[in-house]
């Protein structure tokens, strides 16, 4: 009986029949519907994508690189407590840490069915070209995957520990806490440098090796992919702390929530300049290369997706509702504003990575040659939703399978058993968010 409740204490509280219910039919539908053409891919091979010889790049791989983003900018969000130790982003950094791993695995499997035949991809796990920056990429890939597996799991191992013991921690159950921290830390750190040659980094910077594609060469591209990885993580984590806690029927940490909306509008800002460096020296230059590229987005066949998605749904939109939200808002947490401005930014970086993927392929490799062009086939869009139904169904199973909301020692924290309960009896409801005061566990550091 003891032990049933240590293990009940430690994994997180069930969510409601209904929610388990909305769940599973979204996951359900979204595996039928894309069923016979993830087989048909499986069977039958590349034929029923539209990409091709002049542009072999598609739909898949922009949703690789919106996961493989999304997973490099979770993990940087939580080294801002495992590697930097600020409180205020506790009560998300356990949960920003474990859907990295979600979302990397995600992402992977996204370019695994854009590959050729799938079953040659493990011969690039095997072997290694010290002159291909993809070879480069996939090891890094593989060695990132392996630091956050292992940073999580000492996470979880930390505090499991911590919940089973019972009464008062003794001074030798607080040494061994704090060493595991430290291995966290180091974790983070190890984790955080391998991001430039693995996610975020390390596909801006393939991007960038393309030298026969003006419009992804130069440092920026890197600095981009880095940028929008940020904005990408910062939006989720947003919509995915306040849709949990929505459905367990807590109130979020109002001063995590505000650490993330002052992150997202500083991401937005630096990626509007990104976008500026991207397209003015091309166009200042005169460079065919890259001019013909950037024209293609900015007037050409791409620029409805470019103007609405990339600078109105990635930019102006997003910027406009955090503005509302911090005027109108009774609490600097935003309310329904920021919730609506992070979906609209991750809409926005979907388009901004169809466009840079697309708009790259647009200037064709010999002079005489039509503008090569690209439209996502039915089968396409069918896969993807496929696999967006697998990652539904995993991130499901994260949120109600692992205590991704629970803060212990590993956050600096010894008594709050939820990210929902940091407010205590001193708590201040603002809009349904909780602004109470943390309590630290000075083992953790």
């Amino acid at each position: 009986m003891a032990s049933e409740t240590k293990r009940r204490r430690w994994l997180p509280a069930p969510f409601s029949r209904r929610a388990t219910i909305v769940w599973a039919v979204i996951v359900a539908v979204l595996l039928v519907a894309g069923a016979y053409f993830m087989y048909d891919r499986l069977a039958n091979g590349l034929g029923m994508a539209g990409a091709t010889n002049s542009v072999p790049w598609g739909l898949w791989v922009v949703v690789y690189i919106w996961f493989s983003g999304l997973a490099g900018g979770l993990y940087l969000l939580s080294a801002l407590v495992y590697l930097l130790r600020i409180p205020r982003f506790a009560p998300v950094a356990r949960m920003a840490l474990g859907l990295s791993v979600v979302s990397l695995v995600v992402s992977m499997i996204f370019i695994g069915i854009d590959l050729g035949a799938i079953r040659h991809s493990l011969g690039t796990l095997l072997f290694f070209h010290w002159s291909s920056p993809l070879a480069w990429e996939i090891k890094a890939y593989m060695f990132f995957m392996v630091v956050a597996v292992a940073q999580f799991v000492l996470v979880l191992l930390n505090d499991k520990r911590a919940a089973e013991a019972a009464g008062e921690p003794s001074m030798e159950s607080l040494r061994r806490r704090g060493n595991v921290n430290l291995a966290i830390r180091v974790l983070a750190g190890v984790g955080v440098a391998t991001s430039f040659v693995g996610p975020p980094g390390g596909t801006g910077m393939f991007f960038a090796a393309v030298k026969t594609r003006g419009l992804w060469e130069g440092g920026i591209t890197s600095v981009l992919f880095y940028v929008m990885a940020v904005v990408t993580a910062a939006a989720f984590l947003i919509v995915a702390y306040r849709l949990l806690a929505r459905l367990r029927g807590a109130r979020p940490d109002g001063s995590a929530l505000v650490g993330l909306n002052r992150v997202l509008a500083a991401s937005l800002f630096a990626l509007a300049f990104c976008v500026f460096f991207q397209i003015a020296p091309p166009l200042l230059s005169g460079d065919p290369a890259s001019a013909t590229a950037v024209g293609v987005m900015v007037s050409g066949s791409l620029a409805p997706l470019f103007w609405i998605g990339e600078i109105g749904l990635g930019l102006a939109v997003p910027a406009a509702l955090l503005a509302v939200g911090a005027f109108r808002s009774r609490c600097a947490a935003g309310g329904v504003w920021t919730v609506a401005a992070a979906v609209s930014a991750m809409a926005g970086i979907l388009a901004l990575r169809y466009v840079l993927v697309v708009a790259g392929f647009s200037v064709p490799l010999l002079g005489g040659m039509p503008l090569p062009a690209y439209v996502p086939t039915l089968g396409e869009a069918m896969v993807t939703l496929f696999v967006l139904g697998l990652a539904v169904g995993c991130y499901g199973l994260a949120v109600r399978l692992l205590p991704l909301e629970r803060r212990s020692a590993s956050e600096g924290e010894a008594r709050l058993e939820s990210s929902y309960e940091g407010a205590g009896s001193a708590a201040v409801s603002c809009g349904g968010v909780s602004t109470g005061k943390e309590v630290r566990d000075g083992s953790a550091a």
